[in-house]
């Protein structure tokens, strides 16, 4: 499969795929309409978000910059897993690095374990401790049943803790009072070879509603850039449930649980993940709410090129909001999480020199929303204490403001610190990875591994914001988002040995992780959403990161890193079908190309319960790098593919 890397600058690189999309587009909108999506422009901005502080809030209002992918519009843009849907987001560098792995951050330092995102499925937390990132291709959410997912560009450290650094995403999925009935869709292609899955909801008694679902998904191998397989074909199940119990408007219990396993190349990596979680809600009154959860997740991860891991991870967290007075809106909560890891050796290239360990991490929150000026000037001041095992306290304030000059217009600014924890990998000898080729040392020669240091702080960052919105006519939207991060502490492996040690079968030389980096990173993003006539939406976004991170010149982070970005989408409906186009154009980055690619949707209903669609995906070139491997991962082009489904709800 041939490789063609866009260098030409973006906007001029984008203008073909752009007019294309506009072109087709407005041809369609021409045709009589149908109701595009279940919300306005004007709706969608007043849709309540939690991420931001954990309690239903409107998005206009949000003091963060915060993007809400809905249900429909993960549907429409024909993305069938959650890292594909990302790639809508503003901001958001989404780069699938082969046929399973992706690499996804927000605001810089992306990489296929990127440690400075949190991401959580319906408040349980997803970040694996001992690399520090999230396992993409075991998150096998059926998007079917995904009400939205809020994602958070910037800090949440102080409501949702460590590592809630540069973004916070939150997959909520729906009631099972919504999904009701039965569902089952099946497609086929040449890239996704195959994927089905059906669901089926029902009630127990008045108020207690459950559903059941499982899904199959088999995907081809991708070619190398080089010419030859990357021999990553790879297949996941899932299945699971959710029960929601209600007891009249103000109390609400959910139950749920699901399980995925995943085989990469015949069995060369894989893994499986089972969980299981329960919230109990009560409101007592419009502004005063407790909530308690609690859950269990087991990771398990077998790869031939790295260790065979298992997490298992017990979660308990409660939270009260409640009113003093008029004016001020308080919420508080408190958790704790055990986390135990298991590790076995696959590979002379990580040695597994501790093969348990225990972490425990407690924490405790309050932050108080004050309207200074009601209905024009809001104040939002908090902080997360937290302590874990490998660097003791860590606390995280935020301070936060909303003025809105107009009824339709927001201005809000941020300032915060957030602190990443190091990982198992970073902060103790539990892991020894190799580096390069034997070096010469005292004596013979050495072979160069990356070690942890049990001196290892965490990563610190302060965080300024500024942003605007602003609701312009009823069709009009216009999003902007400014951002200056300053990082201290940041974690990267020293440039020179710092250890000889000689062994009976073994001379290694260790070279420690460290705090030995700092530096900054800049720039912003901007979206607008236009609504032409009633059938049809557009809209388009830009996102421009600047770094200058100062420390060694060799290791695992580049010196800087600048990144532009830009997103057209259209949306039509015309009778009983609908057209959906994106374009991404994506400046090159260290090691990779730029790009430009677009996908496009037809999908068609004969009748209210059946649709039929077909996707085209990555169309504008046979195949294009879009991220830099991990250690122990095989690089892949990502291809152009095509594939037909049909979904049918009974």
């Amino acid at each position: 499969m041939n490789t063609r890397s866009h260098r030409l600058p973006l906007l001029r690189s984008a203008a073909p795929g752009l007019a294309t999309v506009l072109l087709l587009s407005e041809a369609h909108a021409a045709v009589t309409s149908a109701d595009l999506a279940d919300l306005s422009i004007e709706q969608l901005m007043n849709e309540h978000v939690t991420s931001v502080s954990k309690r239903e809030q409107s998005l206009m209002d949000a003091a963060s910059a915060i993007s809400v992918l809905t249900n429909d519009d993960i549907r429409r843009s024909g993305a069938t897993s959650v890292p594909e849907a990302l790639r809508l987001v503003p901001g958001m560098s989404v780069g699938q690095i082969n046929a399973s792995q992706w690499s996804i951050s927000s605001r810089g330092f992306s990489g296929q374990y990127a440690n400075k995102l949190l991401v959580m499925v319906d408040g349980r937390t997803v970040y694996t401790p001992t690399l520090a990132g999230v396992y993409w291709d075991m998150q096998q959410s059926m998007l079917q049943d995904v009400d939205r997912i809020e994602v958070i560009r910037g800090p949440g450290g102080t409501l949702w803790g460590a590592n809630a650094v540069n973004g916070v995403i939150n997959i909520e999925s729906k009631s099972a009072r919504d999904t009701q009935g039965g569902m089952l869709y099946a497609s086929g292609g040449d890239v996704q070879l195959t994927s089905e899955g059906m669901r089926y909801g029902g009630k127990i008694g008045e108020s207690t509603y459950y559903r059941v679902f499982g899904s199959y998904q088999l995907t081809d191998s991708y070619d190398m850039p080089g010419g030859g397989s990357a021999m990553d074909r790879w297949y996941s199940e899932s299945g699971g449930f959710r029960l929601d119990h209600y007891e009249g408007e103000d109390t609400h219990f959910t139950w749920q649980g699901d399980a995925t396993g995943v085989d990469i190349n015949d069995h060369a990596s894989d893994g499986y993940n089972v969980n299981t979680l329960g919230r109990w809600t009560r409101e007592f009154a419009e502004r005063s709410s407790v909530e308690m959860q609690a859950y269990y997740d087991r990771t398990y991860r077998n790869e031939s090129t790295r260790a065979k891991v298992t997490v298992d991870t017990y979660d308990l967290s409660a939270q009260q909001t409640f009113g003093i007075g008029e004016r001020h809106d308080v919420i508080w909560g408190l958790g704790y999480r055990f986390v135990g890891n298991e590790s076995e050796q696959t590979t002379p290239a990580i040695l597994v020199r501790d093969d348990y360990m225990d972490l425990h991490l407690f924490n405790a929150f309050i932050q108080d929303e004050f309207k200074l000026i009601p209905d024009k000037l809001t104040l939002t001041a908090g902080t997360k204490l937290e302590h874990n095992d490998f660097t003791g306290f860590e606390i995280q304030p935020s301070l936060r403001a909303v003025f809105k000059p107009t009824e339709n217009q927001t201005v809000w600014a941020a300032v915060s610190r957030a602190v990443r924890t190091p990982n198992i990998l970073e902060d103790s000898d539990m892991f020894a990875v190799l580096l390069g080729e034997p070096i010469p040392g005292p004596g013979g020669t050495y072979v160069p591994r990356i070690v942890g240091t049990a001196n290892a702080d965490s990563e610190v960052l302060w965080a300024y914001e500024l942003g605007y919105r602003i609701q312009a006519e009823e069709r009009v939207n216009v999003d902007v988002a400014l951002f200056y991060n300053d990082y201290e502490r940041l974690i990267d492996f020293s440039t020179t040995p710092v250890n000889f040690v000689p062994g009976a079968t073994e001379n290694t030389a260790e070279f420690p992780l460290m705090n030995l980096r700092s530096g900054r990173t800049y720039g912003g993003e901007a979206s607008v959403t236009v609504e032409p006539v009633d059938n049809w939406r557009l809209s388009a976004s830009y996102s421009l990161l600047l770094a200058d991170l100062r420390g060694p010149e060799v290791g695992s982070h580049p010196v800087s890193d600048n990144q532009q970005q830009g997103i057209l989408r259209s949306s039509v409906d015309f009778g009983k079908a609908s057209f959906d186009a994106q374009l991404r154009a994506v400046d090159q980055e260290v090691g990779v190309g730029g790009y430009v690619t677009a996908d496009a949707r037809l999908s068609y209903r004969p009748t209210d319960k059946l649709e039929l669609s077909l996707v085209g995906q990555n169309l504008l070139d046979s195949g294009h790098r879009e991220a830099n491997q991990f250690f122990g991962t095989t690089n892949g082009t990502v291809p152009r593919g095509f594939y037909a489904r049909v979904t049918w709800n009974f």
